[in-house]
């Protein structure tokens, strides 16, 4: 719209001419004649290229021909390759196929689909090891088997096929007796029964008295129980509950 068209039309109340166009040459729903608003789009969001406020097509597609995430129609990215690493051919950056095989057939050790190493021309390679990395011994670079053992028998954690170390002791540090590397069992006693403070399950020790100094009859080491009184009936100044010493009882 001109100039002298702003000046020259009519437009209602509203601002708008007999087309239903305001003095810019917009709508009601913001949009020109040809279709788009202010910011050069048109109601879907698209732009005269066809493109929208983020630079992409209906498609999803940029003017370069990529996605968001940087593949074009085909799948590969600007390097040529698609979301898994592999261009046109099928070979990843490196030269290598989706079996790990490069132009010439051979893996990224020099080994062939059949095992020849392509330097020594046999199966192991300069080093001695075969395709799937093992020697003539059947031990990897690490020193373990197929099974992971070394040659000592124990795997990368130090435990042998049975689960015990070198010590031997399994994961819990338990022996084939049962006892951890202190001696003791899972209940916390030793071989002959006793706790590391040396009581046995029923809370004596080897003397036969608890943690309290007695034994199951409830006297001490000196005999006696716990007010004071021996078997007799008697406590170390040799009188009784009440009050009366050997011979007052035998004369009473």
């Amino acid at each position: 719209m001109g100039l002298f068209d702003k000046f020259t039309k009519t437009f209602d109340k509203f601002g708008y001419d007999l087309d239903g166009y305001d003095k810019d040459g917009y709508d009601k729903k913001g949009y020109n004649k040809k279709g788009y608003d202010e910011n050069g789009f048109d109601y879907k969001g698209y732009d005269k290229k066809k493109l929208n406020k983020d630079g992409y097509d209906k498609d999803g597609y940029d003017k370069k021909g990529y996605n968001k995430n940087r593949y074009n129609v085909e799948g590969y990215n600007e390097d040529g390759y698609d979301n898994k690493g592999y261009d046109n051919d099928g070979y990843n950056k490196n030269g290598y196929d989706k079996k790990g095989y490069n132009k010439e057939g051979h893996d990224n050790r020099g080994f062939s689909f059949d095992g020849i190493h392509v330097g020594t021309r046999i199966i192991f390679d300069e080093e001695g090891y075969n395709k799937k990395g093992y020697s003539k011994e059947g031990y990897n670079k690490n020193g373990f088997d197929k099974e992971g053992y070394d040659k000592e028998g124990y795997n990368k954690n130090g435990f042998d096929k049975e689960g015990h170390d070198n010590d031997g002791y399994d994961k819990k540090g338990y022996n084939n007796e049962g006892y951890d590397r202190d001696g003791y069992d899972g209940n916390g006693y030793d071989g002959n029964g006793y706790d590391e403070n040396g009581y046995d399950c029923n809370g004596y020790d080897l003397d036969g008295y608890d943690g309290n100094g007695h034994n199951k009859d409830g006297y001490d080491r000196l005999g006696y129980d716990h007010l004071g009184y021996n078997q007799e009936g008697y406590n170390e100044e040799g009188y009784n509950k009440f009050g009366k010493n050997k011979t007052e009882v035998k004369d009473g």
